[in-house]
C-alpha cells in the first residue's frame, strides 16, 4: 500500500438549519419589544418595562423555534419524510434484513425508534452474507460503526469527518451525484424518516482497530502488551470526587498509564500515530542485548530496577506522532520521547503496515534500531550548562562565554571560562563536572578545550592539566576524587591509577580546539540513571605553576567546551 501521512481528522460537526421562519418571528416580536399596549376601559396604557418585555419576547422566540423544529422533524409531509421511524423502515426492507437483525439483537431497535434523531448508513444484505454474525464483539462494532447522531443528508457534503457511536471517526464524502461513507459507495442516499436519515451502502465499512485495541488483540506481541498493561494503576481523582460546590461526593479513582499519558494516546481516535510493535522474538532479542547496560547497585533497586529500565528503554522509542513525520520513507525520524532515529527507513522496510483508526501499526521482527541511536548513546555534557549544577571548584571563578564573532568552532556555541582567583603556588586550581546517566558499559572519555587565542589572538599558551575520576567501583564502593589531593587519576596510557606519581600531565594545543582523550575503554560497573545526585564526576585540574617561565608558556585560565563520553561497542 502507498504510505501517506496521516492527519488528525477530528473536526467539529456543524449543521445548517433554515432560519427564515425564525427571522419572521423575530421581526414580528420585535415590533412590540419597545411598546406594549393593553386596552383598559377604552384607554391605552403604555407599559415601559424593558425587562418584562425582553422576557416575553425571548419566550415567544423559544416557543416559536421549538414549534418549527418539531413540525419540521415530525410532519411526514415536509421534505418528503416518511412517518416511519428508522427502525421500522429498516425492518420493512427485505434487502436490509441482516442489518435490521443486528440492530434488534443489540437492543438498538428501540433507540432507532425513539424521538432522537440519527443517521444510519445501512449496508445491503449482499455485503453481510460472509460476515460472522455469531461474533458478538464484531457485530457490535459493525453496528456502532454505521450510526451517528443527528440528521446528516448528502446535501453540501464534500468531506466531513463524523464521530460514530463507537467513537470512531469516519469520512462522509460527496462528489457530484455520488457519495460515499468510509470509502464505501452510497447506493441510495437521503431516505428521510421521522427521526433521521438512512443512507444505503453497497458494502459495509470494516471496523478499524485503534493502536490500543491492536496491541491488546494482535498475536505474537505478548511481551510488549504485558509490560504496558502492567503499568496501569488506579490514582485518586480529586476533581471528580467533589461536586461543583466543593462538597465531597465520593472517592473516585481513574486508571493511569504513563505510556498513554506521556508517549502515545493509543486510545484516542482524534490523534494519529505510527507505532512499532516488536513481536515476542524481536522484543527478547533487544532485551537481551541491552540488559547489561542497566546494572544497578542493590541500594538502587538491583535486578528489579535493571529489568524495569531495560523494558522502559524499549518502550520509550516505539511511538511516532505522525504530524512530525514528513514521510514514512525518510531516513531520519523523531520518536514521541524525542529520540532521533537515523535509520527509520530501514526499520520499517519490507514491513506491511496495518491501517488503524488512529494511525499505522508496524509489527516488526527484528527491531532494526541502531544501539547507538537509542540505548548506548554518546553522552555530551556542555561545560557551560553543567557548571552550576553539582560542580565543585577550587580557586576558580566560572563564567559561560559565547563564541560568536571568534571564528572558533565550539559545541553548542558556548564554552566555560575558568579564571583563577589566586596566584598562590600551593593553591589547587580545578573544576569537577558531574556526568549523570552513564550506563554500566565502556566509554572513551574526552575533555574538549577551547584555545587561548579565542580570547586574545596573540595568546597561544597551552593548558597543562591532570584528570581525576569519581565513580562506583565493581565492589559497590565510591572511588572519590573530591579532595584536592586525590590519587584516583589517569596515567599517560589513559588508564585509571591510584598511584599519584603515575597520574599524567596532559598539554593542549594553544592555537586550536583540543579534544583531549582522558580515558580509554573505561568500564563503569554500574549505571547511574535516575539519581538525584550523580555518582560520576570528572575533575580537571590546572597544574601550571606560578613561576615566570610557567606562566609564559602555559595559561592558568582554562577554557573548557564540553565533556564527551563515546560508547565503546
Amino acid at each position: 500500500m502507498k504510505n501517506t501521512i496521516l492527519k488528525s481528522r477530528l473536526k467539529r460537526q456543524t449543521y445548517t438549519i433554515d432560519t427564515s421562519l425564525l427571522l419572521q418571528k423575530i421581526q414580528y416580536n420585535l415590533l412590540g419589544s419597545f411598546k406594549v399596549f393593553f386596552k383598559f376601559k377604552n384607554n391605552i396604557v403604555k407599559i415601559k418595562s424593558c425587562f418584562a418585555v425582553s422576557c416575553l419576547v425571548s419566550l415567544l422566540f423559544l416557543l416559536g423555534a421549538c414549534q418549527d423544529e418539531w413540525y419540521a422533524h415530525y410532519n411526514p409531509m415536509i421534505n418528503g419524510k416518511s412517518d416511519k421511524s428508522i427502525s421500522e423502515y429498516l425492518k420493512s426492507r427485505h434487502d436490509l434484513s441482516l442489518f435490521a437483525k443486528i440492530i434488534e439483537s443489540n437492543g438498538y431497535d428501540s433507540i432507532l425508534n425513539s424521538a432522537q434523531t440519527y443517521t444510519v448508513w445501512a449496508p445491503l444484505d449482499s455485503s453481510l452474507r460472509q460476515f460472522d454474525l455469531a461474533d458478538t464483539l464484531a457485530v457490535s462494532r459493525l453496528l456502532k460503526n454505521h450510526i451517528t447522531q443527528f440528521s446528516i443528508p448528502t446535501s453540501g457534503i464534500v468531506n466531513k469527518d463524523l464521530i460514530m457511536l463507537n467513537g470512531k471517526i469516519l469520512t462522509f464524502s460527496g462528489n457530484g451525484s455520488s457519495s460515499s461513507f468510509g470509502g464505501k459507495l452510497i447506493v441510495e442516499p437521503n431516505i428521510a424518516m421521522k427521526n433521521g436519515i438512512v443512507h444505503v451502502l453497497g458494502n459495509y465499512v470494516p471496523y478499524k482497530l485503534n493502536a490500543w485495541e491492536f496491541m491488546n488483540e494482535a498475536t505474537e506481541i505478548d511481551s510488549m502488551r504485558n509490560y504496558i498493561n502492567s503499568l496501569t494503576t488506579k490514582v485518586y481523582d480529586a476533581s471528580s470526587s467533589f461536586n461543583k460546590d466543593g462538597v465531597f461526593v465520593d472517592s473516585i479513582f481513574k486508571e493511569y498509564n504513563p505510556v498513554l499519558t506521556k508517549l502515545c494516546k493509543m486510545k484516542n481516535e482524534d490523534s494519529t500515530y505510527v507505532v512499532l510493535f516488536p513481536n515476542n522474538q524481536a522484543w527478547s532479542n533487544v532485551y537481551n542485548n541491552i540488559y547489561s547496560y542497566y546494572k544497578f547497585l542493590p541500594s538502587n533497586g538491583g535486578t528489579k530496577s535493571q529489568i524495569s529500565y531495560t523494558r522502559s528503554a524499549i518502550i520509550n522509542n516505539l511511538f511516532y506522532n505522525s504530524r512530525y513525520l514528513s514521510g514514512l520513507s525518510m531516513d531520519t525520524a523523531v520518536t514521541t520521547s524525542g529520540t532521533i532515529i537515523s535509520n527509520f527507513k530501514e526499520v520499517i522496510e519490507g514491513v506491511q503496515p496495518t491501517q488503524l483508526s488512529n494511525g499505522l501499526a508496524y509489527k516488526v521482527n527484528p527491531l532494526k534500531y541502531k544501539t547507538s541511536d537509542l540505548y548506548f548513546k554518546e553522552i555530551r555534557k556542555e561545560a557551560e550548562s553543567i557548571y552550576a549544577v553539582d560542580t565543585l571548584t577550587s580557586n576558580y571563578a566560572l563564567s559561560p562565554v559565547s563564541n560568536i564573532g571568534t571564528g572558533v568552532p565550539v559545541s553548542n556555541g558556548y564554552y566555560l571560562t575558568c579564571t583563577p582567583k589566586t596566584e598562590s603556588s600551593i593553591s589547587k586550581l580545578f573544576v569537577r563536572f558531574p556526568i549523570p546517566n552513564t550506563l554500566s558499559a565502556k566509554y572513551n572519555i574526552y575533555c574538549q578545550f577551547v584555545p587561548s587565542t579565542i580570547a586574545q589572538s596573540d595568546d597561544s599558551r597551552s593548558y597543562k592539566v591532570k584528570f581525576y575520576m569519581t565513580y562506583v567501583d565493581a565492589n559497590g564502593n565510591k572511588v572519590n576524587a573530591t579532595t584536592p589531593y586525590s590519587k584516583v587519576g589517569f596515567d599517560a596510557n589513559h588508564q585509571l591509577t591510584t598511584n599519584s606519581s603515575q597520574i599524567a600531565t596532559f598539554i593542549t594545543d594553544g592555537t586550536k580546539p583540543t579534544k583531549m582523550l582522558v580515558a580509554e575503554n573505561f568500564q563503569f560497573p554500574f549505571c547511574d540513571i535516575g539519581s538525584s545526585i550523580p555518582s560520576v564526576f570528572l575533575k580537571v585540574e590546572n597544574v601550571t605553576g606560578t613561576s615566570t617561565t610557567e606562566k609564559k608558556n602555559y595559561n592558568r585560565t582554562l577554557r573548557i567546551d564540553c565533556i564527551i563520553l563515546e560508547p565503546v561497542q
